[in-house]
C-alpha cells in the first residue's frame, strides 16, 4: 500500500482504490503484513494461526494511512523481512539470496490470508466483499468457506482476487496436493481443482471458489487465448473450468500525483513550467552515492525509465541501445529503480561508458513524482505488462510514454497520446526514441497537442473515480449478490463459488 509498504504498481492500486471507495462513504479496511520496515500500530488482538501443522502467533495492530483504516498483521515471518518480495543485504540468510524471493513465501502467504480472515471475524467486521490482490491471496475464496473461528461467518461475503501479474514466477504455485494440504490444513478434495502440472495453483482456485479479474482487457485476452508466453498457459485451465476473466484497467489519483513537495505550486502550472521547476529541484539533489553516471543537461529532452529492475521490465532493450542514441540532437537517458543486483551492475557499468546516461539506484515516492514531472518521455519496454501504470502517470505529467505494444500497454494510442511499437520489433524502442527527437526539432506543436491529449485521456478515462464507478462497483455488486456458479472439478462433484 503506497504510503506504508510499496513495491510495483500494486501499491498504487491498493491505496487508490481504497481511497476512492472511502470517498463514496463505503466502509473500507486494508489488511497488510507488518514487514520489518513498517512501524508498529496500536495493539488490537492476538491470534493463533495454524500453518504447516503448527500454530503461529499473529498480532493484529491498527494504524491509519491517509484516513483509511489499516490492520497490520505482525508475525516473525513478516517482521523479519526488510523488503516485500525479496531479500536484502540486511535480512538475507546467505549473500547469494540478496534480490531473491523469500524462502518461506508459502508460509507467509497462508499466515497472511488466515490471519486476515480471523482478524475480520474476531473484530466482528464481516465484509460484503473481500478484494484480494495477486496469487498471495489466491486461497482467500476457499479459506473463507473452510477456515474461520465461526463456521459460516463468510457465507454472505463475496471474494474477488485481482491478478496483477500472471507470470509463472508470480503465480505463487505451492506444490503437490499432499504438500499443499499439509501447509494449509485444507482437504485434498477441495484443493485438487487447482491442480496444474501436478502442483496446486492458487490463481486457479480463485476462479473455482470465488471470482477473479485482471488489470486490463488486453491482458485478459492474451491469457485466455494463450498469447502470453510467460504465464505457463494458465488461461487454458481457466477455459477448461469455464472461469471468466474480466479485465479492468487500473486508475490513478491525480491529486496524489500532483502533490509534489519538492517544488510546491506545481499543480496549476503548465507541463512545460512544471518540467522546468522539477528539473531545478532534481539537479539540486544530485550529490549522492546512489547516483551513477553524468549530470543531465537541463535544456535537452529527458528520457526516463522508472520501474523495478527486473527482466520483465525490458531492461535488455535499453542496454542494447546504440551509443549514438540521443547524442544528435542532444538528449539524456535516466534509469531509476532497484531490483535484480545483476541487472543493476550492468546498468552501473553502462552509464559509466555513456556520457548522456544516468542511473539512480533508489526508490522514493516523492522523488518519483518529481523525476516523472521533469521528464519529456517515459520508456516502458516491458517484456509483458498486465496493465501499466507508469504510462498513465507519465501522461498526467505531460511526459509522453514510449511503450512496447504488449498487454495493457496497448491502451497507449500511437502518435495520439504517446508512442507505441510492435512487441515483435527488436529495434522498435530505438526507432520511437529517434522519432520523438526528430519531432522535438521539426514538429514541436504536434508534441504539445499530444501532451494535452494525453492529459485529457487521464482525466476522462483513467482516474480511480471513473474506474471505480464504471467498472469496479458493478463488479463488486456481481461478486456480492451474484448467484452461486457450479464448477465441476476433474472427476469430482460439483463445487460452488459464493458471491
Amino acid at each position: 500500500m503506497e504510503g506504508l509498504a510499496g513495491a510495483g504498481g500494486l501499491k498504487d492500486v491498493v491505496r487508490g482504490l481504497a481511497c476512492s471507495l472511502a470517498a463514496r462513504d463505503i466502509d473500507v479496511t486494508v489488511y497488510i503484513p507488518r514487514y520489518g520496515f513498517v512501524p508498529p500500530g496500536e495493539p488490537m488482538d492476538s491470534l493463533a494461526v495454524g500453518v504447516n501443522g503448527r500454530e503461529t502467533a499473529v498480532d493484529v495492530q491498527r494504524t491509519v494511512v491517509c484516513g483509511l483504516e489499516v490492520r497490520l498483521l505482525d508475525a516473525p515471518e513478516f517482521r523479519s523481512k526488510a523488503d516485500i518480495y525479496t531479500y536484502t543485504a540486511e535480512d538475507a540468510p546467505r549473500a547469494e539470496d540478496v534480490g531473491r524471493s523469500h524462502h518461506d513465501v508459502d508460509t507467509m502467504n497462508i499466515l497472511f490470508q488466515k490471519g486476515a480472515l480471523s482478524a475480520m471475524d474476531r473484530e466482528g467486521r464481516i465484509p460484503d466483499v473481500i478484494h484480494g490482490h495477486d496469487g498471495h491471496c489466491g486461497l482467500l475464496p476457499l479459506l473463507a468457506r473452510r477456515y474461520a473461528h465461526r463456521p459460516g461467518c463468510f457465507d454472505r461475503t463475496g471474494v474477488l482476487v485481482t491478478i496483477h501479474n500472471a507470470g509463472r514466477a508470480y503465480q505463487q504455485i505451492i506444490g503437490s496436493l499432499a504438500e499443499t494440504a499439509r501447509l494449509t490444513g485444507l482437504p485434498e478434495t477441495d484443493l485438487r481443482f487447482g491442480l496444474d502440472n501436478g502442483s496446486v495453483n492458487p490463481l486457479i482456485l480463485d476462479g473455482v471458489y470465488g471470482h477473479i479479474n485482471t488489470v486490463s482487457p488486453e491482458y485478459a485476452s492474451d491469457l485466455l487465448m494463450d498469447r502470453d508466453q510467460y504465464s505457463g498457459q494458465i488461461g487454458r485451465r481457466f477455459r477448461e473450468l469455464d472461469i471468466p476473466l474480466p479485465g479492468i484497467y487500473n486508475g490513478i489519483n491525480p491529486d496524489y500525483w500532483n502533490s509534489m513537495p519538492m517544488h510546491p505550486g506545481s499543480i496549476d502550472q503548465t507541463p512545460c513550467d512544471r518540467r522546468h521547476r522539477a528539473r531545478e529541484a532534481i539537479l539540486r539533489t544530485f550529490e549522492a552515492d546512489r547516483i551513477h553516471g553524468s549530470l543531465p543537461e537541463p535544456n535537452v529532452p529527458w528520457f526516463l525509465f522508472h520501474g523495478r529492475i527486473t527482466h520483465q521490465k525490458g531492461l535488455d532493450s535499453i542496454l542494447e541501445l546504440p551509443a549514438s542514441i540521443g547524442t544528435e540532437p542532444a538528449a539524456h537517458l535516466i534509469l531509476y529503480g532497484q531490483g535484480d543486483p545483476a541487472i543493476e551492475s550492468r546498468l552501473i557499468e553502462s552509464v559509466s561508458q555513456r556520457r548522456n546516461w544516468t542511473y539512480i539506484r533508489d526508490y522514493d515516492p516523492e522523488f518519483t513524482k518529481t523525476v516523472l514531472a521533469a521528464s519529456s518521455y517515459v520508456l516502458v519496454p516491458s517484456q509483458w505488462e498486465p496493465c501499466g501504470l507508469i504510462d498513465i502517470v507519465a501522461q498526467l505529467y505531460g511526459a509522453l510514454p514510449i511503450v512496447r505494444g504488449t498487454g495493457g500497454l496497448k491502451k497507449v494510442r500511437h502518435r495520439i497520446d504517446g508512442f507505441r511499437y510492435s512487441a515483435e520489433s527488436r529495434s522498435g524502442l530505438e526507432r520511437m526514441m529517434e522519432l520523438a527527437l526528430r519531432w522535438e526539432r521539426s514538429r514541436p506543436g504536434k508534441l504539445s497537442r499530444m501532451r494535452r491529449r494525453a492529459e485529457n485521456t487521464v482525466y476522462e478515462r483513467r482516474t480511480w473515480t471513473k474506474v471505480l464507478v464504471r467498472r469496479y462497483l458493478p463488479l463488486y455488486e456481481r461478486v456480492w449478490t451474484g448467484h452461486r456458479r457450479g464448477v465441476h472439478g476433474p472427476g469430482g462433484p460439483s463445487h460452488q463459488s459464493s458471491a
